[in-house]
């Protein structure tokens, strides 16, 4: 009999979700039954924030009527310009009494001038030419329109809450500000209107916040901090600052076991003062706890299908992934001879055959791999980077004394270990811009091998990326070149020296004299110029193979001076250069000089004309920065220096002087 195939096993699985839509239509219903709830109670809270709003703002309209009056009267005019004037308190004295007698909030009429200073005050609470304490709200007040200011808790001038509403004075019509009209209200007329605010079979309440951190008749408190509140989700309504699109819209919440509305107060333009409804949500879930109950036992039925199924589905598509699983992690913790071995006769066994082969196909490319790489001189490594392994092929390990488990490429840990100092950070700095770029690199170092000599290995590394860019692995090839590079230098060396002398020819020592320059920035660099004295009578008394002699005796003598302090050059014939960079040489630069005339004058016996040969030479001295600002600059005024020896009696030295050039100069003219 034919086993069931995985899509037939899922068509049969599936007919089990039918029950699946009666499980929404219990959601559906639950949530229809609470937003039914919750609307209900947002519909009174609109209807009894929109009535105490009304009476709130006519009361407050009230009170912005009194100081629009007031802002536009002579009598505050007269006293916000001047600060002066009997008269004009007197009347608003009347007034003020006035508003005292309709209003039971009244507490105090205030006039200031435009710096906040007190000039006139109905009840003497502050004090006259005090500041303001609210003036600092006043900041950045639009001429022309009405404050109303945030609650101020417990003021200590009226020893109550109190708030004001304020109305700038333009005494002359010349929209200026000249001072303001300032009515101060205790809280006891509104927390009055809010006592009266309750809905929903006196569940529901109003209470009122100033947008600045006061709040009025929350939980049968007067006024309070907001931060006092102590559900956070609360605080946040109280807080908010999202305003309706328009004063008929209210933004609706439900926090912190709350649900209600909220909407801002009409009336000021500069007034955060907003009316909060608030209403028990428990109070609200109680009308559909029945039809609640029976949603909830609906959803527990169907939640035990759900697992049941659940059971099903692990056991004919889960348990034959997860066995394919566990056999990936043993091949790639080492056993390359794992494979799989499904037991069922569906899309599963096709798949494990499948995968069985390509680990079949993987552990011969391996194989070949390693085949290659032990019958060819070079030497391979891999670092993968999902592992942190490295692979080394075994002529590496052959070759090389280093532990392959200890290497982590990412911050160069591996081949520095076996090189020089300098190498190691080249070799560092290397893999770091391969990782950076994700690129191939190519490189020459010198390491160690077990042995201990020191060869040369060109290292050929290049970076493997996925499809993001990211680095997988970095395949590199480690190849010895110890024979072709010493040769190189060799070559490069004998380019390099004037063969006769031993010394850097005229082209080499120009470069390092350029480059020791520049290093030295403004350090100061000894040039000396030498030349053989009659070295031409040499050559033709005793013949070219003595004169010969003579070159390889001087070269010899130089290199004895600058050996560690600088180093010299043959500039062709019988003319040297040397560069002294020693510091204490340099400031020695004439005892050197003469040294090394004395010891060139002492000669040295020559065999092949059986004659001892004294010789003389002329110096000349220059120094850098001094008398040049680079390096063809400085060798000109060595050999000026020397020429002056030369026409001054020979066999001595001399410092270049400016004047050297100016007397040469002048016998020319002559």
């Amino acid at each position: 009999m034919q086993s069931l195939k995985i899509k037939t096993t899922l068509r049969i699985l599936t007919t089990a979700f039918a029950v699946i839509p009666m499980l929404i239509v219990g959601i559906v219903g639950y949530f229809s039954m609470t937003g039914f709830a919750a609307n209900s109670v947002s519909q009174f809270a609109r209807a009894a924030g929109a009535a105490q709003q009304e009476i709130i703002n006519q009361y407050i309209n009230e009170c912005i009527s009194d100081v629009a009056y007031l802002s536009l009267s002579r009598p505050a005019g007269t006293l916000a310009q001047s600060g002066q004037g009997d008269d004009a308190k007197s009347m608003l004295s009347l007034i003020a009494e006035n508003i005292a007698d309709r209003n039971s909030g009244f507490k105090n009429l205030v006039i200031t001038d435009s710096s906040g200073n007190i000039v006139y005050e109905y009840e003497d609470i502050q004090g006259m030419k005090e500041s303001f304490f609210g003036f600092e709200e006043l900041e950045g007040y639009s001429e022309g329109s009405t404050k109303i200011s945030k609650i101020y808790m417990n003021n200590e001038d009226y020893e109550t809450s109190v708030f004001y509403v304020a109305k700038s004075i333009d005494a002359d019509g010349l929209n200026n500000i000249d001072g303001f009209a300032i009515e101060i209200i205790d809280l006891s007329k509104i927390s009055e209107i809010l006592s009266k605010s309750s809905y929903g079979e006196g569940k529901g309440y109003l209470s009122v916040t100033d947008g600045t951190g006061c709040v009025l008749n929350y939980e049968g408190t007067a006024v309070q901090k907001i931060d006092d509140i102590s559900d956070s989700g609360i605080i946040d309504v109280m807080k908010s600052t999202t305003k309706p699109t328009s004063a008929e819209n209210n933004v609706d919440y439900n926090a912190g076991g709350k649900l209600g509305c909220y909407n801002y107060f009409t009336g000021a333009s500069t007034s955060n003062w907003k009316w909060v409804s608030v209403y028990p949500a428990n109070m609200a879930m109680s009308q559909i706890t029945v039809p609640l109950a029976i949603s909830l036992g609906v959803m527990v039925a169907l939640a035990v299908i759900c697992a049941l199924l659940g059971i099903l589905i692990t056991k004919s598509i889960v348990n034959p992934m997860n066995e394919m699983v566990k056999v990936a992690r043993e091949i790639q913790e080492g056993d390359r001879d794992k494979r799989l071995d499904i037991k069922t006769h569906n899309e599963f066994k096709d798949i494990s055959e499948l995968f069985n082969n390509m680990l079949d196909d993987v552990s011969m490319s391996e194989e070949l791999h390693r085949t290659i790489s032990d019958i060819s001189d070079n030497m391979l490594f891999e670092w993968d980077f999902h592992k942190e392994t490295m692979y080394v092929s075994d002529n590496f390990k052959e070759k090389f004394d280093i532990d392959p488990s200890e290497a982590q490429l990412a911050n160069g840990k591996f081949l520095d270990k076996i090189m020089t100092e300098d190498y190691a950070e080249i070799y560092k700095r290397d893999i770091s811009t391969l990782l950076k770029n994700r690129t191939g690199h190519s490189g020459e170092y010198q390491m160690t091998t077990k042995n201990g000599s020191l060869l040369w290995f060109s290292i050929h590394a290049l970076c493997v990326t996925d499809r993001l860019g990211e680095p997988l692995r970095v395949i590199g090839v480690v190849t010895d070149i110890d024979s072709e590079k010493k040769l190189e230098l060799q070559l490069s060396e004998r380019a390099s020296y004037d063969f006769l002398s031993q010394l850097y020819n005229r082209s080499t020592f120009e470069r390092e004299l350029k480059s020791e320059i520049e290093r030295s920035a403004h350090s100061k660099v000894a040039v000396l110029f030498i030349d053989v004295d009659d070295f031409k009578f040499i050559n033709d008394r005793f013949g070219h193979s003595v004169g010969d002699e003579v070159i390889k005796y001087v070269a010899g003598c130089i290199k004895q001076r600058v050996k560690g302090s600088g180093f010299a050059g043959r500039f062709g014939g019988d003319e040297f250069v040397l560069c002294i960079t020693d510091p204490k040489q340099i400031e020695e630069i004439e005892s050197l000089s003469l040294d090394l005339i004395d010891e060139l004058y002492e000669g040295y016996h020559s065999e092949l004309a059986n004659v001892s040969i004294n010789v003389k030479a002329s110096i000349g001295i220059a120094f850098y920065p001094e008398h040049g600002d680079d390096s063809n600059k400085v060798v000109a005024a060595a050999d000026e220096a020397m020429y002056f020896v030369k026409k001054n009696g020979k066999a001595n030295y001399h410092i270049y002087q400016p004047e050297d050039s100016e007397m040469e100069d002048l016998q020319h003219t002559l």
